[in-house]
């Protein structure tokens, strides 16, 4: 399978740097994502830091950062990718739909920039974090689950340049605030999106909460639930399937083979009652992947609404097998549970549900990790991952 969202595979360039020193290999796979390798370098000089990095395989990327620390309470950074040849694997279902039937694939290129800053407070028991990320996508073409090109004849494929600010604030009561190993976390964030082309600009409210707790002496149980919400200021502009047919301007009816005009129509029938809906009612963080529910492709489940709920039983190697034992990192053995839901309608998020079930290894250091995992769940799903990201 082609690449499905690049950002997963990009970002474990950027979060390595604090799991590795100097030259760091990378390598990721995703279900529904595909694999990437490459290799970035990282280098330290007092209160500075630089990572570059590039990655190929089912993408081609190249990313660089700059953090500038100030003291060790605040720092600021600055970074950006390009990519091109990126195949990105999709559907236009929404709420818990299942949408196996209708995947197509984005052929894409684009860049995105980002300005960052994080602030540790009270000891670390508060951080505050802002960010701004301008992003530019070009849809060139799709194609469909059989990698034949679907021809929409002439539709106004526009670049997708897309506006993101973003504030963070989170309460850490854990007994170690960069590497924990029980306690509770609080998390909060609100994030402009604008900008885009045919759609409306939308906030989107993330929020929820981690808890961890020691089981005698080499085990650990954490529990975490992550919400997400989505308001929007409708476009006046594309708040009908009229304007939106319009502004799209496929003409299938031109194409004289019957096969192709079906694709065709039915390509651009999704395209507008998933644009509509979007502008309607707005989409929240997505569901689903190495992150979500792991037995389903990254990205699966779009809404209005959203909840996932992550339980997750640990077995730390490192303390009981005496490997990989060093300072502030661990090996654990993970078993876990995640059940999910996604809603248009706010009232009726809970009424329906998809879950996961899995093991996996973790290797944590200063509070990002290693992970390899397989899962199964709903809809006979089953999936694997590897993949950089944060420890919890």
């Amino acid at each position: 399978m082609k690449i499905r969202g690049i950002s997963s595979i990009l970002l474990s360039l950027f979060l390595a740097q604090n799991l590795y020193a100097g030259f760091i290999p990378v390598v990721a796979s995703f279900d529904g994502v595909g694999g990437a390798f490459g290799a970035a370098y990282t280098e330290t000089f007092g209160e500075n830091n630089i990572l570059v990095g590039g990655a190929t395989g089912d993408l081609n990327a190249f990313g660089a950062k700059y953090t500038r620390s100030f003291g060790s309470d605040f720092e600021l950074s600055f970074g950006g990718l390009v990519f091109r040849d990126v195949g990105l694997v999709t559907t236009y279902e929404r709420d818990l739909l299942d949408d196996e039937d209708d995947l197509y694939i984005l052929n894409l290129e684009g860049s995105a920039y980002a300005l960052g800053s994080k602030w540790w407070l009270f000891e670390d028991y508060v951080t505050l974090g802002f960010s701004g990320t301008q992003s530019t996508v070009k849809l060139k073409s799709y194609d469909d689950d059989e990698l034949e090109e679907v021809d929409l004849a002439g539709a106004n494929l526009f670049d997708i340049k897309t506006t993101e600010l973003k504030l963070s604030l989170n309460l850490n009561f854990y007994d170690d605030q960069r590497t924990p190993t029980q306690g509770l976390g609080v998390n909060a964030s609100l994030s402009n999106v604008s900008g885009r082309t045919g759609q409306s600009d939308q906030q989107i409210i993330n929020y929820g909460f981690t808890a961890i707790t020691p089981l005698l002496t080499y085990f650990s149980l954490l529990l975490n639930a992550n919400y997400s919400d989505a308001l929007v200021k409708v476009d006046k502009d594309y708040d009908t399937e009229e304007e939106i047919r319009e502004a799209l301007d496929a003409d299938c009816s031109s194409l004289t083979n019957s096969a192709k005009r079906a694709k065709c129509e039915k390509l651009e029938n999704s395209l507008v009652d998933y644009i509509l809906q979007n502008n309607l009612y707005g989409t929240a963080t997505p569901i689903g992947g190495s992150s979500g529910l792991r037995s389903f492709r990254q990205f699966r489940f779009k809404a209005a609404h959203t909840a996932l709920y992550i339980v997750e039983f640990h077995t730390n190697l490192s303390s009981l097998l005496n490997i990989l034992n060093y300072e502030d990192s661990r090996l654990s053995f993970v078993l876990f549970h995640d059940i999910g839901y996604a809603n248009d309608d706010k009232i009726e998020l809970f009424e329906e549900s998809k879950v996961s079930n899995g093991i996996g290894l973790r290797y944590t250091q200063n509070r990002n990790s290693v992970n390899l995992q397989v899962a199964s769940g709903s809809d006979d799903s089953s999936s694997w991952s590897l993949s950089f990201g944060k420890a919890f």
